[in-house]
């Protein structure tokens, strides 16, 4: 059977000196010479190699690469030679860590987490005719933060690593160590590292997860809600300035519109007249974003738009692309200045500082006081019956205002369930918000796909003033076509989709946990 190496804390009292000594005793030795390592770990903004179960891993040193380090056992289960820091998948070399990081990154880059100077000494154990049977690597190690002077000495670690044809002298030299009293290692070094510099693994997420007391009241529950969102918010501002990804302004633009969205939601909890400049300015926030976040969706999927053209005709749409990063430029540069300005970063103070002070209760607040979970069954409900009858008056000949209209009432439910989950029983809630995510797919694709064919036209008129060649024009005409033939498709999926939806067994279950009649 295969061992793993195992991985050990140094004691203060054991050094490199004392723990040749011990083995020496029993054990013909060579030491090798000490060798230093520069380790920079990488991860996605919202840790998706570590949500996928790994470590990922360039070393600077004898050689340069990237591995995979799986977490679990600590093997680096992937390695492949890299001359410069990874930052998006597909400007990774071919190899078999990029093979790991295609189906984990999708449109994100990678950044540094946290650095590591180790220095390595390493006693080989050898046998009579002086082969090496087991590998002892003694390691010192320093953090640094990536950005920042913030740096300090980490505990020592002692590797075991095995040989493969000489189990034997690994499980001997295992039951030594373990005679020794040597505390086995109970986390990662990164771990260790990113601990030095004030960081968590996997402290940054976008996804709603709150734990919510059912008896609070209302106007509390609400603020602490408000006030996650505005992390969520402002966590991604400094990515979204630097355009680092995608994802940072999309995140940014999520977290605003899930705040505007429980404004108007959890209703009857702050008087509207303090909360609508709040209003305005989410709304002012939605406005600013739109442009480049537009241009963000279309960059991401001109790889498809090319690939559903004949391969004759595919080049021709490179001038669209040409294009669209443009004017994406300009749309970046405008959005910086206005992220930089001075009314945004006041806007986001004041709403802080507002959520953050004690409410006063009035006539224009009849559910401040309310218990959160009476509050949420209520909103629940309520808008779940709207979504209910609404969908269920679609039909073939139903115009497309109407699909637009339920898209926006799914959204909002589906927003005030994910706020409220924890008071309800996790599979049951989770499973209907699953369900409603299959209706907001469909609704969000058929009108993604009206959106996207009529911004293409206006493109193409763009273009063609700025001189495009009519090839290209063509080609996006053709796109458009595709495009519109899908939203067909989307469209007449509707009606099956809902019908599943509103199904008996969905509606029993919006009434055992909302108690909607």
């Amino acid at each position: 059977m295969a061992q793993h190496p195992l991985t050990y804390m140094l004691p203060d009292e054991l050094d490199l000196d004392g723990l040749q000594k011990i083995l020496s005793e029993t054990y013909r030795l060579s030491v090798d010479s000490p060798v230093k390592v520069k380790q920079i770990y990488f991860d996605s903004f919202d840790w998706r190699v570590w949500q996928a179960g790994g470590e990922l891993l360039q070393e600077q040193g004898e050689m340069n690469r990237l591995c995979w380090v799986n977490r679990k056992s600590h093997q680096q289960t992937a390695c492949q030679s890299i001359e410069s820091p990874p930052g998006f998948v597909q400007d990774i070399p071919q190899g078999p860590v990029r093979e790991c990081l295609v189906p984990v990154l999708e449109m994100r880059v990678l950044l540094p987490m946290v650095k590591i100077n180790q220095q390595r000494y390493t006693l080989r154990i050898l046998d009579a005719e002086e082969k090496t049977v087991v590998r002892v690597i003694l390691l010192k190690n320093q953090f640094s933060a990536v950005k920042g002077k913030m740096k300090g000495d980490l505990d020592g670690r002692i590797v075991l690593q095995p040989l493969k044809g000489y189990e034997t002298d690994f499980l001997k030299l295992k039951q030594q160590f373990a005679s020794l009293k040597l505390r086995p290692s109970e986390q990662s070094l990164y771990e260790d590292a990113l601990l030095g510099v004030g960081r968590k693994a996997g402290d940054y997420s976008s996804k709603l997860n709150f734990r919510l007391d059912p008896d609070a009241p209302a106007h509390v529950t609400a603020r602490l809600i408000m006030l996650s969102l505005l992390n969520t918010l402002e966590a991604n501002i400094d990515g979204t300035r630097a355009d680092l990804d995608s994802e940072f302004l999309h995140d940014l633009r999520v977290a605003t519109r899930r705040t505007r969205s429980a404004m108007s939601q959890i209703k009857g909890v702050f008087d509207p007249q303090q909360l609508e400049p709040f209003k305005q300015a989410f709304g002012w926030i939605g406005q600013i974003t739109g442009e480049t976040r537009d241009l963000d969706v279309y960059l991401l999927h001109y790889p498809d738009y090319r690939a559903s053209l004949p391969k004759t005709i595919q080049k021709d749409l490179d001038p669209f692309h040409a294009f669209l990063q443009q004017h994406h430029k300009l749309a970046q540069a405008g959005l910086v200045k206005k992220i930089n300005s001075p009314h945004f970063r006041k806007n986001l103070k004041a709403w802080r500082s507002w959520l953050q002070s004690p409410g006063g209760e009035s006539d224009q607040t009849p559910n401040a006081m309310r218990p959160t979970a009476n509050l949420a069954d209520k909103r629940i409900g309520k808008l779940y019956k709207r979504v209910l009858k609404d969908g269920l008056n679609i039909g073939d000949d139903s115009p497309a205002e109407l699909l637009h209209e339920l898209r926006k009432d799914c959204k909002k439910l589906r927003y005030l369930m994910e706020f409220f989950q924890s008071l309800y029983p996790k599979p049951a809630i989770r499973e209907l918000i699953k369900a409603l995510k299959v209706i907001l797919d469909n609704l969000g694709e058929f009108q993604d796909l009206e959106v996207q064919a009529n911004s293409l036209e206006k493109f193409g008129e763009q273009m063609l003033e700025e001189g495009a060649p009519a090839s290209a024009l063509m080609a996006m005409g053709i796109l458009v076509g595709k495009l519109l033939e899908r939203q067909e498709r989307a469209r007449a999926a509707f009606v099956d989709l809902f019908t599943d939806f509103s199904s008996e067994s969905n509606r029993n279950a919006f009434q055992q946990l909302f108690g909607v009649r």
